[in-house]
């Protein structure tokens, strides 16, 4: 099941990153940079609302449907662009799109909770999150290659049969729990979700829980670097550095590459030697963020190809290790395998507010004062994480038994 899981994530980023690879592309076309702003910002606005539902829902009728339902109507949205390549059709389907994706990342990681134990899901999780890791780079590539070789509409078309179908396998073969197999797995006992009064859910529990809010207030500035990235990263690389449309997707997943090393590297150290309290690893990496950040602005304009993928690479490894840890594992933690669901819902629902802004807050700055007041936009927000994470960080433990 946790492998099932990884792959229904994995599959998300290929309805999720077209239009990001496909920016320039249609720009050329005659596509507006400003309706593309727009929908970059009316996805990020229906993600975050998606969020908060999404973890409700999936705790109430199982995660099975929700992944189902979401990867279905994703693929569906992109198909509509693909087939009727209309302004119209863009705005709308690849915003709703954002409903759409809402639906992947609680349920997904409730599916982990549920199927890991407690003891061993740092590790787990760290393997795991490579899922939106690599999905995200294979998403680039994938989209790379069908925009060099057939141009920006099959990229939409492509991406939405393969999603559909994923979809579909996660409905025949997805099974919620151990125990509806037959299978039992040591719970972490939670008392005050044990000793819930009738008619009193467990989203309404986490969201009054001091930590999960902020977790989720933290998780607002790492979830507005990476989707910048996601959305802009291909188009600078193209408009800044100068590379080819073809070459810009594929120098960005330098990001995702470093990202991939740096979720393997912070399972295995949160649970090693942050397992009662890993948001303190997350804290750290936000420092070591800042650094990666003002080595890129130094080196992106003379670093050529590789000097790119590498500078990315650096700010990849240090987001996703805090990202992971963040809206991931220590949500998981406080949640327990029941309500991980409603508890990274939350956090990512409060972190996805700040997504909206990586649609036009960038372009912004980039049309007033040039792209490097992007990147230190971006070290502005890594500050602020870090700061509201301070109280968090250093507590003793952030378990709830």
């Amino acid at each position: 099941m946790v492998v099932l899981s990884y792959a229904a994530y994995f599959f998300y980023y290929f309805t999720r990153k077209h239009l990001g690879i496909t920016t320039n592309a249609l720009i050329e076309s005659g596509y507006s940079e400003n309706l593309i702003v727009l929908t970059q910002t009316g996805y990020g606005v229906c993600y975050a609302i998606g969020q908060f539902m999404s973890g409700s829902l999936g705790d109430r009728v199982g995660p099975r449907i929700a992944l189902t339902t979401g990867m279905i109507l994703s693929g569906l949205a992109s198909l509509a662009f693909g087939i009727f390549p209309f302004m119209a059709i863009l705005a709308v389907g690849l915003t709703l799109n954002g409903l759409f994706q809402s639906t992947g990342w609680p349920n997904a990681c409730k599916i982990v909770a549920e199927w890991v134990h407690f003891k061993h899901r740092g590790k787990v999780m760290g393997a795991w999150m490579t899922c939106y890791v690599f999905g995200s780079l294979v998403a680039n590539m994938t989209a790379a290659y069908i925009l060099g070789a057939y141009g920006w509409r099959h990229v939409f078309l492509v991406t939405g049969v393969i999603v559909i179908v994923v979809g579909i396998v996660q409905a025949m073969f997805l099974i919620n729990r151990p125990e509806d197999a037959g299978y039992q797995i040591e719970r972490r006992k939670h008392h005050d979700l044990e000793n819930l009064k009738p008619g009193t859910s467990a989203f309404m529990l986490m969201i009054k829980q001091p930590i999960i809010l902020l977790l989720g207030l933290a998780y607002t500035g790492q979830k507005f670097i990476r989707y910048t990235f996601f959305a802009w990263l291909p188009y600078y690389l193209a408009q800044s550095v100068l590379l080819s449309n073809e070459n810009s997707a594929y120098v960005a997943n330098g990001f995702e590459v470093g990202g991939v090393i740096g979720l393997i590297v912070g399972g295995i150290l949160s649970d090693k030697y942050f397992s009662d309290n890993k948001t303190r690893l997350a804290f750290f990496s936000l420092l070591a963020l800042i650094g990666a950040i003002f080595f890129y602005i130094v080196i992106s304009k003379t670093g050529g190809f590789w000097g790119n993928v590498c500078g990315l690479a650096l700010i990849g490894f240090f987001l996703f290790i805090a990202d992971s840890i963040v809206s991931g594992t220590a949500a998981q933690d406080l949640g327990g395998a029941a309500h991980t669901a409603s508890a990274t819902g939350i956090v990512n629902g409060i972190g996805s507010m700040a997504q909206p802004l990586a649609g036009f807050v960038p372009i912004m700055l980039k049309n007033t004062w040039g792209w490097n007041a992007v990147f230190v936009c971006f070290v502005c927000v890594a500050v602020f994480s870090a700061i509201v994470l301070i109280p968090v960080s250093f507590r003793k433990q952030v378990l709830r038994e």
